[in-house]
């Protein structure tokens, strides 16, 4: 590859005051080092954390948040500071400098900092580059994704002189003047070295300066991004003038609230990218994935049941995903900060390529995904009445799939699902796929069909109460009644309980009297059902009071996952011998227990 030069290799501006190093380039278009994976299956699978698995030296733990183009434009259009990074795992750039960010900010006590991959997903489509190849089905080009994004941004050094083959951290803040107040940016690797770069990074913390105070970093929750996009998204749609739709589809409410304030605690929805979902469909265990877009009517009548249910049930966090790559949004700021409407939707990943023009070869984002479901079950495919066709791992110079998906053969189609749609997939079962959210139809002929609901169906409007038409045999409310309650066929857990590392009793080493502290004993509780909720542990017993516990409580532990806690004797205890029972409790008729014994001898 041809090496070119670049300026301004490394920057900090504050106002007028900027810092520059100039450092000969070679193109960091290369990757930086081989990734375990673009979008196919991992020998041995990930962590899940998308982050740590992507970069060097940083492990689980560290400060960064991935975030779509969807959840950036709602970062950059919201009140506060925050700190942004451009940077992608296959840059040498990112590779390079990404630890250092991390352990400056853990240094500065900066808790937050958004990561965004301009290669949306995770490799080749670079939405930066104007003349990007990739399109949507209508032809628009993805760099439209891009310049929503920049319409928010100054017209500032850092963002001027940025390309996507750059990492680039910068403090943000919509309502001051300049929005980019410090900035840091590495443009080669050639003469990196860590200790100038990481005082670099600390004068963003500080607003450009080299001394000071830290300037706090913003946080803008899963729950903020979600009440805030869906609320006005199912308003658009159900306004109507204020008038009820005859057909029952909408509700005429001038202000609709998918979320209100009360869905805050406990809330488990997060939103993921590509590159996000694919490291997570290569890590062990369960996980529930719900498919929905944020400018889509038939998810709004059903994303805030998801939450609530998942609340009840105590999930930590339900992966959401897009198959609309990104969204041209417009958000609001100032008094309309809570105001965002929809240009377009164009960019959806589910719709088949065209290969006399190449629009919509993006769709190989959803013919890579399909591939890790097995032989799940949608309403398309089990009426064997359309797929998605694509060019195989984007490769756009080969031969698009063209047989049907249900029929044997290496070129196959995608099968196609709607949206939304609800699943709990586990990499190492036989069907990944272990649950899905769909209607049987009432004929028992194999055939399904997918729960496209309407809001209004879901509160029952009187409107929609009275429409005309049905779903398999089910009025409209009916069937949206059905599609509530079929929730839990995903999301109920089939069982719940723990189980503790040490069963029946544990003695401590006796000991004599005027004894040093006792070593502490560790004890691991694993989940081995549904989540657990918070949990109590608790000593009972004559001698209970002679034991300390390291922690009362514990918080809700995901499915298959542990933690633990220690217990050990009190010092100063006369001789004898102290008995107690150690149990663990929580709710669902979860409990486990086990004794200790100490003597203390004369």
């Amino acid at each position: 590859m041809k090496s070119i030069m670049k300026r301004a290799a490394v920057g900090i501006i504050t106002l007028a005051l900027a810092f520059t190093v100039v450092f000969n380039t070679v193109s960091s278009a290369e990757s930086a080092s081989p990734q375990p994976y673009h979008w196919s299956k991992v020998t041995g699978g990930t962590t899940g954390d998308y982050i740590a698995d992507s970069y060097d030296n940083i492990a689980t733990g560290h400060v960064f948040e991935s975030v779509t183009q969807e959840r950036l434009l709602d970062i950059l259009s919201s009140k506060g500071n925050y700190y942004i990074v451009f940077a992608s795992p296959k840059l040498k750039t990112s590779q390079a400098v990404l630890s250092t960010i991390n352990a400056q900010a853990k240094k500065d006590g900066i808790t937050k900092i958004y990561h965004f991959d301009p290669f949306i997903d995770g490799y080749q489509i670079d939405i930066t580059k104007s003349d990007s190849p990739f399109k949507a089905a209508n032809g628009t080009s993805v760099n439209q994704l891009w310049t929503r994004i920049t319409d928010l941004l100054p017209s500032e050094e850092a963002i001027a002189n940025y390309t996507s083959d750059d990492t680039l951290l910068f403090s943000y803040n919509g309502e001051s003047s300049p929005k980019i107040n410090a900035y840091y940016s590495l443009k080669d690797t050639e003469g990196f070295k860590t200790a100038a770069a990481a005082a670099s990074i600390a004068k963003v913390f500080r607003g450009g300066q080299s001394a000071g105070s830290v300037v706090a970093a913003g946080i803008r929750t899963d729950f903020e991004f979600f009440q805030r996009v869906y609320n006005a998204s199912a308003t658009y749609f159900n306004y109507n003038n204020g008038t009820p739709d005859p057909l029952g589809n909408r509700t005429g409410a001038t202000a609709t609230e998918i979320f209100t304030d009360a869905d805050e605690k406990g809330f488990a929805l997060h939103q993921v990218n590509f590159a996000e979902l694919i490291n997570m469909l290569n890590s062990p265990g369960d996980h529930l994935i719900f498919f929905g877009a944020s400018w889509c009517h038939n998810t709004q009548a059903i994303i805030g049941s998801v939450a609530r249910k998942a609340k009840e049930y105590g999930y930590q966090k339900i992966y959401v995903y897009d198959t609309t790559q990104g969204n041209q949004l417009t958000f609001g700021t100032g008094n309309d900060i809570n105001k965002v409407t929809a240009i377009s939707n164009a960019f959806n990943s589910r719709n088949n390529v065209v290969t006399t023009n190449g629009n919509g070869n993006i769709s190989y984002l959803y013919g890579e995904l399909a591939k890790y479901f097995g032989n799940f079950i949608t309403e398309n495919n089990s009426r064997q009445n359309n797929s998605i066709s694509y060019y195989p791992n984007g490769n756009l110079a080969g031969t698009a799939t063209s047989t049907a998906p249900w029929l044997s053969g290496d070129n196959l189609n995608a099968i196609r699902l709607q949206l939304p749609f609800l699943i709990s997939y586990n990499k190492d079962k036989e069907e990944p796929v272990t649950k899905q959210w769909l209607h049987k139809n009432a004929a028992n002929d194999g055939t399904y069909t997918e729960y496209m609901l309407e809001l209004a169906w879901v509160l029952k409007t009187p409107s929609a109460l009275t429409a005309e038409g049905s779903v398999d045999g089910l009025s409209k409310v009916d069937f949206a009644s059905e599609a509530v309650a079929s929730l839990d066929n995903v999301l109920k857990p089939d069982k719940y309980g723990i189980s503790l590392s040490k069963t029946g009793r544990y003695t401590f080493p006796s000991a004599s009297a005027g004894y040093p502290a006792q070593q502490a004993y560790s004890v691991t509780v694993k989940n081995t059902g549904g989540p657990t909720g918070k949990l109590t542990v608790a000593l009972s017993g004559s001698g209970s009071r002679y034991f300390t516990l390291s922690k009362t409580s514990i918080s809700s532990i995901v499915p298959s996952g542990s933690d633990f806690f220690t217990i050990k004797p009190k010092t100063g205890l006369i001789p004898g011998t102290y008995k107690a029972a150690v149990t663990v409790t929580g709710s669902n008729a979860i409990s486990k227990s086990f004794n200790v014994s100490f003597t203390v001898k004369r």
